[in-house]
């Protein structure tokens, strides 16, 4: 009897473990699902973030560029007229605006080409160029851009930039709703000692940045 009963105890004792070890896995198990569904519901909301940050990063590029090409324009420079302020190749960012202001670095079409050259004359001035200095309506203006190339080449006894005087068919001036511009490298630069004034209608805008090459970057 005394040993039935201790088997009994026994019995009782491992049936008791049993069911606190089965409790135990329950919780535990319980415990595992409800931390997968926290994860689940942590990755499942990571993912949403993640997908609304780059849907809005890519509308605001998209937004960017609809809206830049209203404002900004993307110019390859084209020869060395512009040597040292820019080069061949160099890229620019050209700002739309519509006024213009003197020694204003503008992209403008000639032709079937952009060009990029510099603002000298605006509507209604009278131009002239005498041993290297420019005359606006006679009164002398410096052109700071270009001191080292003036000095260089008065040490070699040349001009860097020719005399000249503007003339426009009966008066001597620019006329409405048009420019004179001129290159920075005068002795090689194309411009409108050339191919003459240039139309408002014809010129895209002002050189804001150039961006490319990029350690040259800079802003004008």
């Amino acid at each position: 009897m005394k040993q039935n009963k201790g088997k009994s105890k026994a019995l009782a004792g491992n049936n008791s473990n049993f069911k606190k070890k089965s409790r135990h896995k329950k919780s535990s198990g319980k415990i595992r699902n409800h931390k997968r569904e926290l994860q689940n519901t942590k990755t499942h909301r990571l993912k949403r973030v993640i997908l609304e940050i780059v849907a809005s990063i890519f509308l605001g590029i998209l937004a960017i560029l609809v809206v830049g090409q209203f404002f900004f324009q993307i110019v390859e420079v084209n020869g060395y007229g512009m040597v040292p302020a820019l080069r061949d190749r160099d890229i620019v960012l050209v700002k739309k605006i519509e006024r213009l202001q003197r020694f204003d670095l503008v992209a403008f079409k000639q032709g079937n080409k952009l060009q990029i050259r510099r603002v000298i004359g605006l509507p209604g001035e009278k131009i002239r160029y005498e041993k290297d200095t420019l005359f606006i309506n006679d009164e002398s203006i410096d052109e700071k851009f270009i001191i080292p190339e003036i000095n260089e080449n008065q040490k070699n006894d040349r001009e860097f930039t020719e005399d000249f005087q503007l003339s426009n068919n009966r008066t001597c001036g620019v006329p409405d709703d048009y420019y004179f511009l001129l290159g920075d490298n005068r002795p090689y630069a194309a411009d409108s000692r050339f191919y003459g004034f240039i139309s408002k209608k014809n010129i895209i805008g002002v050189v804001y940045i150039q961006l490319s090459p990029i350690n040259e970057w800079k802003s004008f």
